[in-house]
């Protein structure tokens, strides 16, 4: 017989965040206290109190993801991915351009990324889609077409404002959602024609930025920022120069605070301390994927895949770029990173993890000599 425990929460994976969450607090501090004082008339806590404040609403929100079954977000993903590409649509006639980039509303003194929004939305519709249409996904006119028009809107919109990262990594989670879902990977070849027309709207910059990346491998210049980030993995050294002793949080690297924030934990904590970063996700990621495979609903399983693999290549995508192993693509570090809008989703997102943990299969246990004897005695 089997069985569905819906009572006990994912607690170790609770803890891999909560730590996440309180080592990215002491070095959104550490890393940003020097640039707040010049900025924000010697405040030196300027940035580290708004980000305090998002964290705690996050934390509000990942309560609430683990409360409410997350069938019911399942019931309004049509919605919410509507939502998310008005959003997408508005930001570019309204929002607010930060180097040369249109990606943000500005609610008072609050900045509000709509794709942070939009990947949810996304993993929740698709999640939605594949299961209504599993039996439909070895036709790819009917069962996976109508979800790639969905994907290309959005990766087009964000391509606008540009932010080709975001871009690159939603469609990469889509792509593991259909496969996961029980698309045939023969489709995946139809998937690339469909990408190749967004290389259209691929910008100049953009290739300067591969081009600088090509140029960095092979020794040739390495961009000003990486080159920064790179100088602060080597003064760390082994074990690190000590928290709130980094030399190049001191506007040698541009925001320390947040893509680039792994930098200054390397220079201050050194290779072991990056390393204890780094195992940290690796063991949310393998969580992630334990509580999906462990989860008996269609739905769960593929919305657990879906949030652990967001989380897995903003993470993993960062750390590479902060290595010069991937072009700089300006992705920040999750719960790490100094943010508003990326920090509170990703904890509603945990939340939403934490619920599916709750609908788990469990086995029972092998039967012992004795109640092996008991039941031949019953038989007899």
């Amino acid at each position: 017989m089997r069985r569905l425990d819906t009572y006990r929460y994912d607690y170790f994976l609770l803890v891999v965040v909560i730590l996440l969450v309180c080592i990215g607090l002491v070095m959104v501090y550490s890393a940003s206290h020097h640039i707040a004082m010049k900025k924000h008339n010697e405040d030196g806590a300027y940035y580290f109190k708004k980000h305090f404040i998002r964290v705690i609403i996050g934390l509000v929100l990942m309560v609430l993801g683990a409360l409410i079954p997350y069938r019911f977000w399942l019931r309004l993903s049509k919605p919410m991915i509507l939502v998310g590409i008005a959003l997408l649509v508005a930001v570019l006639l309204h929002g607010v351009t930060i180097r040369n980039a249109t990606r943000w509303y500005k609610l008072g003194g609050f900045l509000f990324q709509p794709v942070d929004f939009v990947r949810l939305a996304l993993i929740f519709y698709l999640t939605d889609a594949i299961v209504r249409k599993r039996d439909y996904l070895e036709d790819f006119k009917i069962g996976v077409l109508p979800q790639l028009v969905v994907v290309g809107t959005i990766a087009i919109l964000l391509l606008k404002q540009p932010d080709m990262g975001s871009a690159v990594i939603l469609v990469a989670i889509s792509l593991v959602l259909l496969i996961s879902g029980g698309m045939p990977l023969r489709h995946v070849g139809w998937l690339s024609l469909g990408v190749l027309p967004l290389g259209l709207l691929v910008r100049s910059y953009h290739l300067e930025r591969l081009r600088d990346y090509i140029q960095s491998i092979r020794g040739v210049e390495i961009p000003y920022q990486v080159k920064q980030a790179l100088i602060s993995l080597g003064n760390g050294g082994i074990f690190g120069v000590g928290l709130d002793n980094s030399i190049q949080k001191l506007e040698y690297l541009p925001d320390p605070f947040t893509d680039f924030i792994l930098a200054i934990v390397g220079e201050e904590f050194g290779f072991v301390g990056s390393v204890v970063v780094l195992t940290l996700f690796l063991l949310l990621v393998v969580e992630g994927y334990r509580i999906a495979r462990r989860c008996d609903d269609m739905g769960g399983f593929l919305l657990a895949v879906g949030i652990t693999t967001s989380l897995a290549l903003y993470a993993f995508v960062n750390a590479g770029v902060v290595c010069n192993l991937l072009p700089t693509k300006g992705l920040p570090l999750p719960f790490i990173s100094y943010g508003g809008s990326f920090m509170m989703s990703n904890l509603f997102a945990i939340g939403v993890l934490l619920n599916i943990s709750q609908h788990h299969e469990v086995r029972p246990r092998r039967p012992t000599r004795w109640a092996v004897e008991e039941r031949f005695v019953e038989v007899v």
